[in-house]
């Protein structure tokens, strides 16, 4: 009892030298939790992105480049009254063979394998010829382009793909049976933006399709507007030359049997078609703007030796103090064993001392450690408000004067090639 009461009272005493040495020791503490915090956080965002990208359960993404000369833009002409233009195109990613799918998923050690179709779906309305201003120049009245992202999903593997990476937060989420239904699942941003609810409709290619569900994706995923069945994608998108892209996909998404067996995956599909760019999350990783695993590296080492530094020099100080503090009780010592203490129970009571001021200065280090962590900046993805057109190339609209040839324009009245020979074009339609 009296072991207790004498430390109880030295630690007053020394209140000021006590609470110095615990705050010490709580910023190398704090410091240390949250270094480790934040780079186990780093990690997990990237993850979290690679994931959005992929979709969970994704190991690895097929695509194809384009074909040279698919970005070229399509030429209309102005006629007698103004004309709706809404297509799904494909245009950023090469075609495959829907066949490829079934291919890849019966290499080995693939687990399962889907097939994805990223389209864009563009809106513009091409004025009458009699509207035209001097010039040919466009009426300024003239609604801009607009357009929105479109992906078909894979009916049969729901949790590979984009649409595997988000959270229903509203309505449901597509069954089997919707592979031939005008039906749509809407970002979460683009239905806020749109204000789109459940039961809501949205014009695809002229086709309606009905809004069942709203999904919620992780920060730094959702590149996607709106989801419908692969089936009905590849119905209404066109590409180069086609009116439709029936047996086509442009992504194939691969879960691999286990995370050892991603390499001999990607070799194989590599073989299997060598035309195909085939990335893995590894790859994404390292080419991802930003560098995400060189920011997790950099946090991760210097704030972790730089951590450790500070808490040695804690600890340092800590003990350079005690014993300065135990230098100047060699007469209290002396007094102590005078009355009978043993040198033993003497260097107990020291240790006690320290012990008691260790697990102050590690409860307030934890403590600093937390608030550190939950003060820290927190990166919040934008919401994806869409302009009238998403992008400046995409939906740059220009008159661009036709080259006159003799059989065309060159014989008629100039009135008549100003009229006729003026083209609406509009360049790069999906770049």
């Amino acid at each position: 009892m009296f072991f207790l009461t004498y430390l109880r009272h030295e630690l007053r005493r020394r209140m000021r030298q006590a609470i110095l040495i615990a705050v010490g020791l709580a910023v190398g503490i704090g410091l240390v939790v949250t270094v480790t915090a934040a780079s186990a956080g780093v990690e997990n965002a990237q993850s979290t992105v690679l994931h959005a990208l992929y979709g969970i359960g994704t190991d690895i993404t097929v695509t194809k480049a384009p074909p040279p000369g698919s970005h070229a833009g399509g030429a209309f002409s102005p006629g007698s009254a103004a004309q709706q233009v809404d297509e799904l195109l494909n245009g950023q990613l090469g075609l495959l063979d829907a066949s490829s799918v079934a291919s890849i998923s019966r290499l080995r050690y693939v687990a399962a394998a889907a097939g994805g179709l990223t389209l864009t779906d563009m809106k513009l309305t091409i004025p009458s010829a009699g509207s035209l201003g001097p010039a040919g120049q466009p009426p300024s009245s003239l609604p801009a382009p607009t357009s929105f992202t479109v992906d078909g999903v894979d009916l049969a593997h729901l949790g590979l793909g984009l649409l595997g990476s988000g959270e229903i937060s509203a309505g449901q989420t597509f069954v089997a049976s919707d592979g031939s239904s005008n039906v749509a699942v809407v970002d979460s941003n683009y239905a806020t933006a749109n204000k789109l609810t459940v039961s809501s409709t949205i014009a695809i290619a002229k086709t309606r399709f009905t809004v069942i569900g709203i999904v919620r994706q992780s920060q730094g995923g959702g590149s996607v507007d709106v989801y419908i069945p692969l089936a009905r994608a590849q119905a209404l998108g066109m590409g180069p030359g086609v009116s439709n892209l029936r047996n086509q996909v442009n992504t194939i998404y691969v879960a691999a049997a286990s995370a050892a067996a991603v390499p001999t995956v990607q070799a194989e599909i590599a073989k299997l078609l060598p035309s195909a760019t085939v990335t893995t999350s590894g790859s994404l990783a390292s080419a991802v703007s930003g560098s995400l695993t060189t920011a997790a590296n950099l946090i991760s080492d210097f704030g972790r030796w730089l951590a450790i530094a500070v808490l040695i020099a804690a600890f340092a100080v800590a003990s350079l103090l005690t014993m300065a503090a135990v230098a100047r009780r060699v007469r209290e010592f002396g007094t102590l064993k005078a009355l009978g203490w043993r040198s033993r129970r003497i260097i107990a009571q020291v240790m006690a001392e320290s012990f008691v001021v260790g697990v102050v200065g590690a409860v307030m280090g934890i403590a600093l450690g937390f608030g550190g962590t939950a003060l820290s900046p927190r990166t919040r993805a934008p919401p994806r408000h869409r302009t009238p057109c998403s992008t400046a190339v995409a939906c740059s609209t220009s008159w661009h004067r036709a080259a006159p040839t003799r059989l065309s324009c060159t014989w008629l009245p100039r009135s008549l090639q100003t009229r006729w020979c003026w083209r609406w074009r509009l360049r790069s339609l999906v770049r």
